[in-house]
């Protein structure tokens, strides 16, 4: 498959793309509502997301946000209001849909499957937190790693690189998939391509190690006022007993990870699978390991499934090369994982605190019920769930 061309995408096939986008986000949140929604007004991280984005320098704010300053920036040179801020997330998280439906449609030319893919996605904590937490942009970083699928140009590459790991670290994890993407020919099993492969590694350190400058320049205060110590100085000094898994059991370690991406975990498995018995096992190694690693490593925080959900152009990746193996049995498989996504719902649970997704309607009948009867179901339900 040919470079996409960046100028005719942008303005022809995005404003289509966006469409697509906005109905998979109506789709993903009517399945998987955040329960609750309806009448909470706890959001932890939007009172200091604000104030970055009215001054991305401010230093009242929670350490580890003030060196993810992508979107406050954004925000502040924009001159956005609140409200706007608050909805930016959801409407980068719009954008992402269409990027990834109009990747996937073209390298497959099957645009039904292609709706399959994302609307899986948007089951998955690929939308969920943004979905919950007011004030976690989490989806301008996965917009940008979506939006590096389109092409391997080495500026384009450094460029999504340092946006995207500027807005969060987790970026990093998506660096793999990128990997194997523009050098397997888009998920081309028995294609490997060396010298692309060197010079998207190259153009992604070049966009990590600018972020590490900046994040620098942040700390000491060449940029701003500098930032106190935080989490990630912390996360040093943890004895190594206590590094797996934070302030969580392995079972529940476990469960959080599962649910990150939910039945799709196959599909990744399958693409695993698959490069292994190819003619370029080396891929099917270099994923294994990289998912192990990045998947062990949201050990470190307590917010697992969400971690998880950064890998999700594996998921992508899964796709294009189960399309590519055989379109039918692949249009097969896809609906039956939708289907098992749709059927199971969805919760994450730190050990201290979680959050469940189910059908829109249930909870709206659940919080009418207790609007007019004072009986909440679901809470009662919940008391029923202990695993620490």
């Amino acid at each position: 498959m040919p470079e996409i061309p960046l100028p005719k995408f942008l303005r022809h096939d995005l404003p289509s793309a966006l469409l697509v986008g906005a109905g998979i986000w109506l789709f993903g949140i009517l399945i998987k509502f955040p329960q609750g929604l309806l009448t909470t007004s706890h959001f932890p991280r939007l009172d200091d997301y604000l104030k970055l984005c009215a001054n991305p320098f401010a230093r009242d704010v929670n350490p580890i946000l003030a060196y993810r300053i992508s979107v406050p920036v954004l925000a502040w040179a924009l001159h956005l209001p609140p409200i706007v801020c608050t909805l930016l997330p959801i409407l980068f998280l719009i954008t992402s849909y269409g990027v990834i439906f109009y990747i996937v449609s073209k390298r497959t030319c099957d645009r039904r499957f292609a709706l399959m893919v994302v609307a899986g996605l948007s089951l998955t904590f690929f939308a969920l937190w943004t979905n919950r937490w007011l004030g976690s942009p989490d989806s301008f970083s996965h917009l940008f790693s979506a939006a590096a699928l389109l092409s391997s140009n080495p500026l384009f590459l450094a460029l999504t690189c340092f946006l995207g790991t500027l807005n969060d670290e987790r970026w990093v994890m998506s660096v793999p998939f990128l990997l194997y993407w523009h050098g397997s020919g888009r998920a081309k099993p028995d294609v490997i391509d060396w010298t692309i492969v060197t010079r998207a590694a190259f153009a992604l350190s070049v966009g990590i190690i600018l972020v590490l400058l900046i994040r620098h320049a942040l700390s000491v205060g060449w940029i701003g006022p500098g930032i106190a110590a935080s989490w990630y100085s912390k996360m040093l000094s943890v004895p190594p007993d206590r590094l797996f898994p934070y302030n969580s059991s392995w079972a529940l370690f476990g469960l959080n990870i599962f649910m990150g991406l939910a039945w799709y975990w196959l599909a990744v498995v399958r693409l695993v699978a698959r490069q292994l018995s190819s003619a370029v096992s080396i891929w099917g190694y270099f994923l294994a390991v990289c998912i192990f690693v990045t998947g062990l490593s949201t050990g470190l925080v307590e917010d697992v499934s969400r971690s998880i959900g950064f890998l999700f152009l594996g998921i992508v990746a899964a796709a294009v090369s189960g399309h590519e193996a055989g379109a039918e049995a692949a249009r097969i498989r896809w609906r039956n994982l939708l289907i098992a996504s749709l059927l199971t719902p969805t919760i994450y649970y730190t050990g201290f605190s979680g959050a469940a997704f189910i059908p829109f309607p249930v909870d709206l009948g659940n919080h009418l019920l207790y609007e007019y009867r004072g009986v909440d179901l679901l809470q009662t339900l919940k008391l029923w769930f202990r695993l620490a």
